[in-house]
């Protein structure tokens, strides 16, 4: 409850101002936080066992590459670690993206990793119109 105040009352009885309730506003933005990081867990969990394992160590409990490895050597097979983590940063924002919709984040606290513009999917559409005319027959 760090930071909530008790609501100031008015001996006039007129209740509200042009500022509002800052204790109403603190406490609907720490929901949102706690909703995205439930969001985050959640993403972290819906990831492979590999990637689970090094976005804990690595990004969540802050470990350097070296003390990461030591953690999940027995995961990584013939990939490196810096493929694997790759992999897991893909696998965590295809599932953080998916779950914060789902859970309905904030997007100011968590936004969006991936973002297909318009424009990328135009060029993807015209490259493909471009192999196909000049494409064997």
């Amino acid at each position: 409850m760090d930071g909530i105040k008790s609501q100031g009352n008015d001996i006039t009885g007129i209740r509200g101002s042009r500022k509002g309730n800052g204790s109403e506003r603190m406490m609907i933005y720490y929901a949102e936080c706690a909703r995205a990081k439930r969001a985050v867990e959640k993403a972290i969990s819906a990831c492979s066992i590999g990637s689970q394992d090094i976005l804990n160590w690595h990004y969540v409990k802050q470990l350097t590459v070296a003390e990461t490895k030591l953690h999940i050597n027995h995961h990584l097979g013939h990939t490196t670690f810096t493929d694997a983590d790759k992999m897991a940063c893909l696998e965590f924002a295809e599932a953080c993206d998916r779950v914060s919709m789902e859970m309905n984040c904030n997007l100011e606290i968590l936004p969006l990793f991936l973002d297909f513009d318009d424009d990328d999917e135009k060029a993807g559409t015209n490259q493909e119109q471009n192999g196909n005319k000049t494409g064997t027959k």
